[in-house]
């Protein structure tokens, strides 16, 4: 049963971290779902399955999976493939939280 609660509670804890659209600055321009995104500062939006990545000149929509990680993220960090072109996010780890985006790409 205690075990039960702390899952719950884990859960809770990392529903409410994604609750308010956090903050990333791209320093270069990177793909997301096929969209290039400049550089520049983006709200990232995650409901569910899907994640908004936003400015006020730019904005994509697609699906990711909201993942734990072991350890709390210092900062915000990318994870990218730089294959192909210009560089493709693969996963966007929020500072302050141990969650992490993994995109479908």
């Amino acid at each position: 049963m205690k075990l039960l609660r702390l899952i719950t509670l884990a859960s809770a804890i990392a529903v409410v971290a994604l609750a308010a659209d956090r903050t990333i600055t791209l320093a270069d321009a990177y793909v997301v779902a096929g969209t290039k995104l400049n550089p520049g500062e983006y709200k990232v939006q995650v409901n569910g399955d899907k994640v908004k990545i936003y400015s006020t000149k730019q904005s994509v929509e697609t699906t990711a999976k909201v993942e734990t990680g072991e350890e709390k993220y210092r900062t915000n960090a990318l994870k990218y493939d730089n294959g192909g072109g210009s560089p493709r996010i693969i996963e966007i780890r929020l500072g302050g939280t141990n969650t992490k985006i993994v995109f479908n790409n």
